[in-house]
């Protein structure tokens, strides 16, 4: 298979071969492999999962989407991420900063095995959508807006004090909520692992540049 170009990338029981720019090349190759993988190393092949597609279509491999020019995240597995993340967030938890603890090894495992997608914009709007759901939580726990409104007076807030609905998802998008409980905050206070600040659309990871410590971590801020 080496000797017509082909780029192989296997991992676990599953293998992917690039740089066949010839159809009927494809598919010898392909026929190649299968008969490698069961003579040789008396492996069993889904033949209901393996195929030759071009690149431009996509190719579906260990939870990416491959195509010519960039990878992205499968829809799925991002469906699969959100469902457990409003699991951990529920607006009914006690306490802010255990949903934090259990949250944060969900975030940070979830960004550094797709980092390698192109999925800076993703990850961004994940993250946004994190934070509004702390929010929502810190909104509950509040109760009363009288609360919310003597963290505004502590942080200087220039205009009148509105009455909200402290347990309504939209509230915890209103400027109220982002001013009481802004991005710095949640990330440099309350150390909530950030999506939008992992680097993205990288083969080989450098461990040391943008390395984040999400469990090591001074003395939080307690509202």
């Amino acid at each position: 298979m080496q000797n017509i170009l082909i780029s192989l990338v296997r991992y676990s029981d599953k293998c992917c071969a690039f740089n066949v720019r010839i159809n009927s090349a494809a598919y010898n190759a392909l026929k190649q492999a299968g008969r490698y993988l069961e003579e040789e190393l008396l492996l069993t092949v889904n033949r209901e999962k393996t195929h030759v597609c071009r690149s431009w279509q996509g190719v579906k491999f260990l939870g990416v989407s491959i195509y010519s020019g960039y990878t992205q995240i499968q829809q799925v597995k991002l469906n699969g991420f959100k469902a457990k993340v409003r699991t951990l967030t529920r607006r009914s938890s006690p306490n802010l900063i255990d949903v934090i603890d259990e949250l944060n090894p969900v975030l940070a495992g979830f960004a550094m095995y797709y980092r390698i997608a192109n999925c800076k914009g993703v990850l961004a709007d994940l993250a946004r959508w994190v934070r509004r759901r702390i929010r929502a939580i810190q909104m509950k726990l509040w109760k009363k807006p009288t609360r919310l409104h003597r963290r505004l007076r502590q942080l200087g807030y220039p205009a009148e004090f509105k009455a909200i609905k402290m347990n309504s998802w939209a509230n915890a998008a209103s400027p109220l909520a982002h001013y009481a409980l802004p991005n710095n905050h949640l990330h440099k206070e309350l150390w909530l692992f950030d999506l939008s600040a992992v680097t993205t659309g990288i083969l080989v990871p450098d461990e040391n540049k943008n390395r984040q410590e999400p469990y090591t971590r001074p003395v939080r801020t307690v509202l």
